[in-house]
């Protein structure tokens, strides 16, 4: 047997060690340094002794050592990252809706109308600053409530879905989504103090709850859509004033599809893309998907649309999204026909068996809570037969008055519909709310948070005479003299902000601009990992080392009945351990032999060397 090679394979193995299991009790490791068994470059410092009376187990117990020992050569440098990308990220805090903050109090320079009277203190706020609706700040609460009112738009909140899309001259397929806008109205919005005995709602509470009761705030989604034909001006050669070159312009036209509060600047043309939602159309309401099987005047029937699905005869199968489970319990190719039974996994309930025709919607319990249509027939390629199914779940005849539950709250649906051609179409849906609104912030449809804020300033006459402001200047209140007094100015504002800010990730190239900067990556560096590959044999029997010029620590493997340098070590008092007795041991020795370090891996046993080799890949492993 020759102990080289045995060594040489273990070591080309991909890591057979971290795989390997270790024994429940294995001995102590002593503090052995790392550079005993590799050197700074990464390549070995320590050879491996077998004895040459040793037995198998000890061989094998070499070769696992051997695959510890293998897997930390390698060195670890800066160096250019070649085909490598940086990835940088930017964190944007959350932003205003457009419009927003709006004031709803302002009491300052601008709008007084007593100077001699200005306030010098919360209590001292006059009650008639409040926004009047018109321009100005001269209303009180009560009338500021009634005529305030914000129509922010949020955009791309819900979407249309076309089961068939046209093609627009020059341009790509739209695709099968067209995303809708979102047409908020919120008005009458009250305030309620957080220390009601400390407003008495004149001027502004300190800190306040919005409140915003039933029918004031509405949703307008508009699915009659257009495509606006419209053009763009840009630059595309730069000008040269100073030889009398200029700039070079390129208009070119562009299309965009829309809504009636879509149309763009510089407006061609625009005809109707879509006259709305229609039979066989799919579209969404707060995020719900429905399918729509038909419409009529102001009414729709609709259920959510739970896609096409494969069925196997006699295999149940789960609608996707729901408790209901179908069974196909015959097909028939030649007729196009299904047999099929539907159980609900929750509540028992099942139906009678149903014939399924192809094309034909089919109401399983004639209360639309499940709508399921043949699609078509095959046999798979395993020779089963297959019936291809589309289901649709809680199909349900909406009509103006009807609610739709959003992230907990009642919506109350106004639908309206048009007869184009003998064809109807919904035109718009709005929606209002059913249940009250309230808190600071209050939520709005998940994505924004509506809040009231309050701000109150102080500046003393005084002070700014001191600051060396003329008395003119500094004489806040015109009274002609200076007094160390604080006159305060006041706002109240109603924000809409997003709930989360974005988070914008790019990868960057060598020869990429760093974002909006002069800056270019010019290069990517990083640690390099450099494996060093085992050249000569680490693994040796004991009769080939030199005890006086090892050339490298040693790792010695078997007590002193296997391994002659250990029983060298023991006769010469060196090796402290009783290896006739050990349960398994390892024992670092410095300036052994030859002034080298010496590790002795043994026990009193074959299995229990092999115990404590395992614990010293162990150690390995951890360095």
């Amino acid at each position: 047997m020759k102990v080289k090679k045995i060594a040489a394979l273990a070591i080309g193995a991909a890591m057979v060690g971290a795989t390997m299991g270790f024994a429940s009790a294995q001995p102590t490791v002593p503090n052995i340094p790392k550079d005993f068994f590799v050197n700074a470059d990464g390549t070995p410092n320590v050879k491996i002794v077998v004895g040459s009376t040793a037995a198998a187990m000890d061989v094998a117990s070499a070769a696992d050592i051997a695959v510890a020992l293998g897997s930390m050569l390698y060195t670890t440098e800066q160096a250019e990252v070649q085909n490598g990308y940086v990835k940088v990220k930017a964190e944007y805090e959350p932003e205003d809706v457009q419009g927003s903050p709006w004031t709803i109090y302002k009491y300052n320079y601008d709008t007084i109308r007593n100077q001699t009277a200005w306030a010098t203190s919360y209590d001292d706020l006059p009650g008639d600053y409040w926004w009047n609706g018109a321009g100005g700040y001269d209303a009180t609460y009560g009338g500021w409530k009634s005529v305030f009112e914000v129509t922010p738009e949020i955009p791309d909140m819900d979407k249309i879905v076309f089961e068939v899309t046209p093609e627009i001259p020059d341009m790509d397929k739209i695709g099968d989504e067209q995303l809708i806008d979102w047409a908020i109205t919120i008005k009458n919005i009250e305030l309620k103090s957080k220390d009601p005995s400390d407003w008495d709602q004149s001027h502004p509470p300190k800190d306040a709850d919005l409140v915003i009761t039933q029918g004031n705030v509405t949703v307008f989604v508009d699915y009659k859509l257009y495509n606006y034909t419209y053009t763009e001006t840009s630059t595309v050669r730069d000008a040269y004033p100073e030889w009398g070159v200029p700039s070079e312009d390129e208009t070119v036209t562009k299309w965009v599809i829309g809504d009636a509060d879509d149309v763009p600047a510089n407006l061609v043309s625009s005809e109707v893309y879509s006259e709305g939602v229609g039979e066989g159309d799919t579209f969404t309401v707060f995020g719900q998907t429905f399918y729509v099987l038909s419409v009529g005047n102001d009414t729709f029937t609709a259920g959510l649309d739970k896609g096409e699905a494969w069925y196997q005869v006699g295999q149940p199968q789960a609608i996707e999204g729901t408790d209901w489970i179908v069974t196909v319990l015959d097909i028939s190719i030649i007729d196009q026909r299904a047999l099929v039974v539907v159980k609900n996994a929750v509540t028992g309930q099942e139906s009678d068996q149903k014939i399924l025709e192809e094309g034909q919607d089919v109401d399983i319990f004639e209360d639309g809570s499940v709508v399921l249509t043949l699609l078509d027939t095959f046999v798979g390629i395993d020779g089963h037969l297959i019936a291809s199914i589309a289901a649709r779940v809680d199909v349900v005849d909406w009509s103006s008055g009807k609610t739709i539950t959003y992230d907990g709250k009642e919506w109350e649906m106004t639908i309206n519909t048009a007869n184009i051609s003998n064809k109807w179409y919904i035109t718009n849906i709005t929606l209002t709310n059913k249940d009250t609104l309230e808190g600071n912030p209050v939520d709005i449809f998940g994505t924004y948070n509506l809040f009231y804020k309050f701000e109150m300033k102080k500046l003393n006459e005084k002070w700014l005479s001191d600051q060396g402001y003329s008395d003119t200047h500094a004489d806040i209140d015109g009274d002609g003299t200076i007094e160390d007094k604080d006159f305060i100015v006041a706002y109240a504002y109603i924000c809409l902000k997003e709930k989360e800010g974005k988070v914008v990730e790019k990868e960057l190239k060598v020869g990429d601009d760093v974002l909006d900067t002069d800056y270019k990556v010019a290069g990517i560096y990083g640690d390099v990992v450099t494996l060093k590959p085992i050249t000569s044999p680490i693994t040796v029997m004991d009769y080939e080392v030199d005890m006086e010029d090892p050339g490298a620590n040693l790792i010695l493997i078997g007590g002193p009945v296997a391994n002659s340098l250990t029983k060298y070590l023991v006769e010469q008092n060196i090796s402290q351990v009783d290896w006739y007795n050990s349960p398994g041991d390892i024992e670092y020795i410095q300036d052994a032999l030859g002034g080298y370090d010496v590790v002795i891996v043994a026990g009193a046993t074959r299995d229990e060397t092999k115990v404590a080799a395992e614990a010293l890949m162990e150690y390995l492993a951890g360095l």
